[in-house]
């Protein structure tokens, strides 16, 4: 993720799609995985997100987990810092239960063992030598018999994926979208495209595009290094998740 803020700040990747992420989101996907995460931490009592995003996790998380549970929001983009904290502020209990923490995945310390780590939207920005120390470092960082949760990878192989249009909300006269589509560039590696598209009934507004070059990990070479990191999987866990116990 080192990579994202960095280019974040020069104005590329999250700096073009933050002011369209909560409006481009897939609502009944994304809602879909906070159901299931919280699933499977209503006893946990610390939580290590990485790659917080604006928050939309970030504040789930507050809403399902225990009411004494401290929730570290790790993001290193600071267009997508801002937002979440501006969500943040506005809620009445992140006062007092929310730390955000501005390293990136490979360096953020919350300073004390946690019940869970949460990797959603993330682990595609990783080169498999950078997966292997991200899966150790916060294995270790795991308590006894917490969790590590991702959700299940696409695609599962390196293969381009045909444009669509993925719908998203309206604000006021306008209403948003995104064309999404996916090259294959190498072995392991496609080029997301996403163009977000703003429109005033049938005319279009505006359009702008971001492209994140991202790493295809198959449901068994995740498997493979998670077990390698020490982890067990889980059976039985949502569909939609990948989910290993120390």
């Amino acid at each position: 993720m080192t990579d994202e803020a960095a280019r974040a700040d020069e104005g590329l990747g999250y700096a073009v799609n933050a002011p369209y992420y909560d409006l481009i989101l897939p609502e009944e996907h994304w809602a879909g995985l906070a159901t299931a995460v919280g699933g499977l931490l209503k006893d946990a009592r610390s939580v290590a997100e990485i790659g917080a995003g604006t928050g939309y996790f970030t504040e789930a998380m507050l809403g399902f987990l225990p009411a004494e549970a401290e929730i570290f929001a790790i993001e290193p983009a600071r267009v997508m810092r801002a937002a979440l904290v501006t969500r943040l502020v506005r809620h009445p209990e992140a006062e007092r239960r929310v730390t955000v923490l501005p390293g990136d995945a490979a360096t953020a310390d919350p300073g004390t063992g946690v019940d869970a780590v949460v990797l959603l939207n993330l682990v595609m920005h990783f080169a498999p030598a950078e997966r292997e120390r991200l899966w150790h470092k916060w294995a270790q960082a795991l308590n006894p018999g917490g969790l590590l949760i991702v959700e299940a990878q696409y695609p599962q192989k390196a293969e381009s994926v045909p444009a669509s249009v993925v719908p998203g909300r309206t604000l006021g006269r306008r209403r948003y979208d995104t064309v999404s589509r996916a090259d294959a560039i190498g072995d392991d590696l496609i080029r997301w495209v996403n163009t977000y598209r703003t429109w005033e009934g049938d005319r279009l507004v505006q359009e702008e595009t971001a492209e994140f070059d991202c790493h295809v990990i198959a449901d068994e070479r995740m498997a493979a290094e998670l077990s390698a990191a020490g982890l067990s999987p889980v059976p039985d866990a949502p569909e939609n998740l990948r989910v290993w116990r120390r």
